[in-house]
């Protein structure tokens, strides 16, 4: 098994089928609706991006996955439906680098650059402001060049940390676009070393609040550096977060067999001993089925003699069966029987709620978020979220606010603000609140709340000291960071009363150029 089967229903959906399936459901629900008709699409296709005539069996054969669609199409398909800049061309990049059977070295540029790269890269190591579609433009060029010496040495590092430093501060759109540049920088011929460092030196120093993404970017980077990376953060963590990047990261590097002997005896030995009763477990036990299915050698060493429990995604499982069908049944009304088989969004959805693998459920809800079923989809998770006792399943609960923390806007604000400091709502629950409280609509208004919130699990972490609610601050932090709340950062920062790990979390944010801090949102 690999970590495509273990997403469950949506396991046969290949690369191919998602990004044919993301291209066809904004047609078939774009807002001109001349353009939904195929003959019609077809017919304004050429222009833009896209130079060529299509014809009518091209576009259903890009849209029923019957053959590739090259990345100037997918380009000429935002144009021509008035989409955001990269909303698909992102998506489609960061789905074909996932799904893909081994490692994605690099990625065919989308369209010719419009800036020289000599430009782009002046401006990336200057206090200017780079967006993420620079970023785009620069490591395409970049990797369109595998052996481009840069001058002075230590410009790989400069890069590097920059835009390492905006992606983890980034969100939605502006996020994909950076954690897409750098995994293809992890891949550069000369380059990629010096990234895998940077990744790791940032994870273990000074963005550890952020470690979990930057140490799981480095499973698609086939160099042994990111291999000993990856085993160092298992057996001596620099810190939970880093900790849970380098379980997440295992999944794909085990798939991919990017760990020699000796590095395999150390992962499963590592896997092994993990405690899986923290608040950065969950995926320990997963990882231990996932290595023991693809290494049944070390099964008992990795489960002992108990029977190894079902296969991820293979559960019937319950109450999330029911959560899928009512969140599908919504989707399907949006346009009924206009956008085609109705087993994609299925299958997505029930990744998105039921995978047990975290990476699964994200890149589920990336794809559904980047079509027109986005608000639907918030709205339908908001309601199984209000349902008597939701909050208290907390195996539903979590990966119900994990995928409204994609596809959320203000009108769930409030949802995700409630749950947050309600009493009685499990720690995990609140945990999972606060991390969406970091991305949907975090802006400097909603700072007060922030406030009172921060004071709510302080007092609670003074009279339980538990790692969950340590956790929720260290999220909460974030989130102030997000809505550009430096005055109660500063607060926390200077005020030995909180806890250090939520004092360094503030400095780290705080210390952050303004600059990066402005370009992160573009």
């Amino acid at each position: 098994m690999n970590a495509r089967a273990a997403g469950g229903a949506g396991a046969g959906l290949g690369r191919r089928a998602r990004v044919a399936w993301l291209l066809r459901v904004n047609r078939l629900l774009a807002e001109e609706k001349p353009l939904r008709s195929l003959p019609a699409f077809a017919a304004a296709f050429r222009g833009g991006s896209y130079d060529r005539e299509v014809s009518v069996s091209t576009v259903s054969r890009w849209e029923t996955a019957r053959t590739p669609v090259p990345w100037q199409a997918v380009r000429r398909y935002e144009e021509l439906l008035g989409l955001p800049r990269n909303v698909l061309t992102a998506t489609a990049r960061t789905v074909w680098r996932y799904w893909a059977p081994g490692p994605v070295l690099d990625v065919d540029p989308v369209a010719p650059a419009t800036r020289d790269l000599e430009d782009l890269l002046e401006q990336a190591v200057s206090g200017d402001v780079m967006t993420g579609d620079h970023w785009d433009q620069l490591v395409d060029g970049l990797c369109a060049r595998p052996d481009v010496v840069l001058m002075p040495s230590g410009t790989w590092s400069l890069l590097a940390e920059r835009l390492v430093e905006e992606m983890v501060i980034a969100d939605d759109l502006p996020w994909m676009l950076r954690f897409e540049s750098l995994n293809r920088l992890l891949n550069h011929r000369r380059g990629g070393r010096t990234v895998v460092a940077v990744c790791g030196a940032l994870a273990a120093e000074r963005a550890r609040l952020t470690a979990t993404e930057i140490v799981c970017a480095l499973d698609n980077s086939a160099h042994p550096d990111a291999a000993d990376r990856v085993l160092s953060e298992l057996a001596r963590p620099s810190g939970p977060l880093a900790h849970r990047g380098a379980v997440m990261a295992c999944f794909r590097k085990v798939d991919y067999r990017q760990f020699d002997g000796a590095q395999l005896t150390r992962l499963v030995r590592a896997v092994r001993d993990c405690a899986d009763d923290s608040p950065f477990g969950d995926q320990i036990e997963p990882l231990r089925v996932h290595l023991s299915t693809a290494h049944p050698e070390h099964a008992r060493a990795l489960l002992g003699r108990r029977p190894p429990p079902p296969l991820p995604g293979r559960r019937t499982a319950d109450p999330a069966s029911a959560a899928v069908r009512r969140v599908t049944a919504r989707l399907g009304a949006l346009e009924p029987g206009r956008v085609g088989d109705p087993a994609v969004p299925t299958a997505l959805v029930t990744e998105a709620l039921s995978s047990p693998l975290f990476d699964v459920r994200l890149y589920a809800a990336f794809l559904l978020a980047a079509t027109p079923y986005r608000p639907v989809l918030a709205d339908a998770l908001a309601a199984e979220l209000v349902r008597p006792l939701a909050t208290r399943q907390e195996e539903l609960a979590v990966p119900l606010l994990d995928a409204l923390r994609i596809v959320g806007d203000h009108r769930h604000r409030g949802l995700l603000q409630w749950l947050a400091v309600t009493p009685g709502v499990p720690r995990t629950v609140a945990y999972a609140a606060v991390r969406g409280l970091g991305h949907v609509a975090a802006d400097r208004s909603t700072g007060d709340f922030l406030r009172s919130a921060l004071a709510h699990h302080h007092g609670a972490w003074l009279t339980g000291r538990d790692p969950v609610t340590a956790a929720t601050l260290e999220s909460l932090v974030y989130a102030l960071g997000m809505a550009a709340r430096d005055d109660v950062l500063t607060t926390i920062r200077t005020n030995p009363d909180y806890l250090p790990a939520t004092r360094a979390a503030a400095s780290w944010w705080l210390d952050i150029p303004g600059h990066r801090r402005t370009s992160a949102l573009l």
